[in-house]
């Protein structure tokens, strides 16, 4: 019987978050005997989790002796496997068959990083199990009847918790008559210490039709409470993740800290915050950690209400599947001779959009063979804004962008979904094997000259092309991870056509240089420097090297494309000037 030490977080929203992993455990060895480390305030969490045979307290002790003595309860196990979430020496001086200690990576969203502890894609959405005790409790405390609001309006520091007023506000406004549940219930969740914090709320309406469970409550018994809910409205906090992974839908507050990497997960969780960023916040003079100030003022009652309605609604359209889940969108120039194979490869989608920019070729006749759903003619110099065209068109709730060179695997489309099915918003990046003519060429592709991967697959609302003629900038909602299975790009015929493309996007960039007057701040000798570093990162540092010929010309390209889109803009103006476009795929 497998023996599998899980060491996890104090907190209890980062406890949550890790509970997929948990969970995924579990699952993939269901004989395992599972011991959990974590700190005091978690505990009782995990005491309902499948294959949770024991619990660790680690409550803090001075000159880190909370990690003795968690060595001296677990080394005397031969552990088959230790997780290790908190990058702990510890995990280190155990007998262990496999060891898996958490890498830092602020990029990402908590759970994808979390899940790359065991390399798992997608990652597995938190999850909380309750125990036949803790469902009973929460039956006598939230009985059947109409349905029911819960509200987190507390949160461990107060510059994180919006106003109590803006909540009352937004109680009233979701629970009138024609808001989204009407004369609902209202449940509120906080820790015995924010009872205080959370007594506005609670006094702000009639006793029957409150559900105080603030400080009344164990974590299990939370949980199983929130399965009788119907919504969950609340600052970022335990609760708010817990929402989510009893898999309530879920909205939650954000100001002084990032939603992109804290919001809650799930495809029935949205985030929302004032005008103000979190960078933004925290690099104001006045940002204090330390001050009771609430840093929520910016976000307002209406954007609240709006974002808790959208999110209502949502739902309730997933429920009654009424709209596509998947969208596709290829946009193309002269592309008869790919496009059929490409679309027929996307026939997995809800729907297939095909944006067609100038083309004097079949390539509508292809499309519409091949069962495209909506097809969009027109002319659009800058890429960017045929792009957007393109994604405005989409009808679902997830956007996949795929080249007419391009071809989805059977793996890849499964992976797809199983990703849009879990996740929240946000965008996945999708890894690329390149192809010169039959030759696969994976290695040393960057820059303009071809990319080894890029953010393809996003929730609509995460991602806005800029106005840029080659590889425009990109405007992206949260990072969720990485797809593992690789799209086929057809990149070049053969070498003539690497050249020829080189061509092309040299000349778009020369015509941006000189719109954007960037060409006016460049000189001749800063781009001729750019040579070797370009040449060596391509080469060397993304490895090109391993893929011989192709791999030195992908490098030398790299290298020379500043240069030569410098030496067009400024040695050829009148050529590349706005007015004077010539077709460009």
């Amino acid at each position: 019987m497998k023996q599998i030490l899980f060491v996890t977080y104090n907190r209890i929203g980062d406890a949550v978050l890790s509970s997929g992993v948990l969970s995924w455990l579990a699952d993939r060895y269901p004989d395992a005997q599972i011991t959990v480390a974590c700190g005091p305030a978690t505990a009782t969490l995990f005491r309902d989790q499948p294959g949770v045979v024991r619990i660790i307290e680690m409550a803090k002790k001075k000159r880190s002796g909370h990690w003795f003595s968690l060595w001296k309860q677990t080394v005397g196990t031969n552990w088959d496997m230790v997780v290790d979430l908190r990058a702990s020496l510890i995990s280190y001086l155990l007998r262990a068959k496999s060891r898996h200690v958490l890498r830092q990576d602020t990029s990402l969203h908590r759970v994808p990083h979390i899940a790359t502890v065991l390399g798992l894609t997608p990652p597995p959405p938190p999850r909380l199990a309750t125990g036949a005790k803790s469902r009973e409790t929460a039956t006598g405390l939230v009985p059947d009847g109409t349905p029911v609001l819960a509200v987190g309006p507390t949160a461990n520091w107060a510059g994180k918790a919006w106003p109590a007023e803006r909540f009352i506000e937004l109680i009233k406004r979701l629970t009138a008559t024609d808001g989204v549940l009407p004369n609902a219930r209202i449940m509120i969740i906080g820790a015995a210490a924010e009872r205080d914090a959370a007594l506005p709320v609670i006094n702000a309406f009639a006793p029957d039709r409150v559900i105080d469970l603030v400080g009344k409550t164990d974590l299990p018994q939370t949980a199983a409470c929130l399965e009788c809910a119907d919504f969950y409205v609340g600052n970022d906090s335990g609760p708010m993740h817990m929402a989510a992974a009893v898999g309530l839908p879920t909205l939650g507050l954000f100001g002084p800290s990032p939603e992109a990497r804290y919001g809650p997960w799930g495809p029935k969780c949205a985030s929302i915050r004032g005008a103000r960023s979190f960078e933004e916040i925290i690099s104001d003079p006045s940002y204090d950690f330390r001050s009771t100030k609430s840093e929520m003022t910016g976000l307002s009652v209406d954007d609240a209400c709006e974002a808790a309605c959208t999110l209502k609604a949502k739902v309730d359209t997933q429920a009654m599947n009424k709209s596509p889940k998947l969208s596709t969108l290829t946009v193309a120039h002269n592309e008869e001779h790919n496009l059929k194979a490409c679309l027929e490869a996307l026939s997995f989608a809800d729907e297939r959009v095909v944006v067609l920019d100038r083309c004097t070729d079949r390539s509508k006749d292809v499309a519409l063979a091949a069962g495209a759903d909506t097809i969009i003619e027109g002319a659009w110099p800058i890429e960017g804004d045929r792009r957007n065209a393109g994604i405005e068109a989409c009808k679902g709730e997830w956007v996949l962008e795929v080249d007419a060179d391009e071809r989805v695997p059977a793996d890849l489309a499964r992976e797809i979904d199983a990703v849009t099915l879990a996740s929240p918003s946000g965008y996945y990046l999708i890894q690329f094997d390149n192809y010169v003519g039959k030759t696969r060429v994976r290695y040393g592709w960057g820059a303009y000259i071809g990319a080894s991967a890029a953010p393809r697959l996003f929730a609509r609302g995460t991602k806005k092309w800029g106005r840029q003629r080659v590889h425009p900038a990109l405007e992206l909602g949260p990072r969720l991870g990485m797809l593992e299975t690789r799209v086929d790009h057809l990149v070049d015929d053969n070498i003539t056509d690497m050249l020829a493309r080189f061509d092309r996007y040299t000349t778009g960039n020369a015509r941006d240089m000189i719109s954007s007057g960037k060409v006016e701040k460049e000189t001749l000798r800063r781009n001729i420097r750019r040579i070797p570093s370009r040449f060596y990162k391509a080469y060397v540092r993304r490895k090109g090297y391993r893929e011989g010929g192709y791999g030195f010309l992908v490098g030398v390209l790299a290298g020379l494309y500043p240069v030569v889109s410098y030496l067009k803009a400024t040695l050829e103006p009148e050529h590349y000037m706005d007015g004077n476009e010539s077709d460009q795929k």
